[in-house]
Order: C-alpha cells, then sequence, then structure tokens
C-alpha cells in the first residue's frame, strides 16, 4: 500500500478496536484479519493521530508496509 508513518498512533489503535491487537480474537470469530498496519482501513495519517498536535512527541518516520504474498 505503500508508505505510512510508523509512529502513527491513531483513535482506534487506543480504543481498544484496533484490528492488530484483536487479530487473534478476529480469527476465532471467522473474521477478516490485518497481517500488519498497512492493511488497516482505520489509517487516517496526521488527521487523527495523537502525536500530530504534539510537535515535541511527533517524529515521523516512514514505513515501506510490504505484505507477503500466498
Amino acid at each position: 500500500m505503500g508508505e505510512r508513518c510508523g509512529n502513527y498512533c491513531g483513535v482506534v489503535c487506543i480504543n481498544g478496536s484496533c484490528p492488530m491487537a484483536l487479530r487473534d480474537e478476529f480469527m476465532e470469530r471467522g473474521y477478516d484479519i490485518v497481517h500488519n498496519c498497512d492493511e488497516c482501513i482505520h489509517y487516517r495519517g496526521c488527521d487523527d493521530c495523537y502525536f500530530a498536535d504534539k510537535p515535541d512527541l511527533c517524529e515521523p518516520h516512514f514505513i515501506n508496509y510490504h505484505v507477503k504474498e500466498d
């Protein structure tokens, strides 16, 4: 999907509904799972990032995620 900030921490990351954090539960229930943060549909970049308005904490670095093809 491309580059995403490695320090991103959006609302979904911390409100208890992060797909990566719930991955095991999603698998048990037969839901689609994400394999890494690049696949997360909730990523909104700086728009909802906790660190965006905190320049002393915001240290953006971008990661190229590579999804492993089967």
